[in-house]
């Protein structure tokens, strides 16, 4: 009687299995379906991906790049040092400008109107410093082109103790859509010390300019102006003081 060769059964068994699966495998079983969808998603993927890469390359991948900044930053300036007020003269001060300025105007953007109470910041328009600090700087360099006779200031050197002072609180400073920049502003002189107020009164100016999605610069030269017209106006009171005095 002859031994049983085990381990050449088991080897039989183990092929006939896997014949099975093969046969199991085909095109048409459930292998070969999810063999071929597989094969059609990479086919899809490489159709998308080729072109997609080639046109990278050729572009040079700039839609993979940041896009650039176009924000443009500007500053309000003053008037030309020629221009005077042409006044009759006076006497000689020194005199200091404060300046108060609403919230909304500590916004790093151009502050846009729309309608009665609703206030736009254009993300590409932007200040190149902060208006609280340019306002007056603006206000004193044009008061001191048109009172060349004065020494006018921001604040800056100049002691309030002996120094006429010129108090401006702004409640509106700004530019609509369509161009138009209003200056709404309260302001007083008072004597040096500020013991005394000299002369007082409440500004309305408004110009018509360029739109500033069209053309900021414009626009904020439009709101220079004003702050011009605002000078002017403080400027004839300062002579008006002297005169009654």
């Amino acid at each position: 009687m002859k031994r049983r060769n085990d381990a050449g059964t088991y080897g039989a068994k183990l092929g006939r299995e896997y014949c099975r699966y093969a046969r199991r495998c085909t095109v048409g079983g459930r292998c070969g379906r999810s063999a071929n969808f597989a094969g059609r998603s990479v086919a899809h993927c490489a159709a998308f991906l080729v072109p997609l890469i080639v046109c990278s390359y050729l572009t040079g991948c700039s839609f993979l790049k940041p896009a650039p900044d176009t924000s443009r930053q500007f500053v309000l300036t003053p008037l030309p040092a020629t221009e005077t007020a042409n006044l009759a003269p006076g006497a000689s001060r020194a005199a200091v400008v404060h300046v108060k300025s609403p919230a909304y105007l500590f916004n790093a953007s151009l502050a846009v109107r729309k309608g009665a109470n609703e206030i736009i910041y254009p993300p590409g328009t932007l200040w190149a410093e902060r208006l609280d600090t340019a306002i007056p700087a603006v206000l004193a360099a044009d008061l001191a082109s048109l009172l060349p006779t004065d020494k006018i200031g921001a604040s800056v050197g100049l002691s309030d103790d002996l120094a006429t002072e010129i108090a401006v609180s702004i409640e509106q400073f700004d530019v609509s859509f369509s161009g138009q920049a209003v200056l709404v502003a309260r302001w007083r002189i008072l004597s040096a010390g500020g013991e005394k107020v000299l002369r007082s009164g409440e500004t309305h100016l408004s110009r018509s300019g360029p739109a500033p999605d069209t053309d900021p610069s414009g626009a904020v030269g439009t709101l220079s102006d004003l702050i011009a017209d605002l000078s002017r106006q403080l400027a004839q009171a300062l002579s008006h003081i002297d005169h009654a005095s």
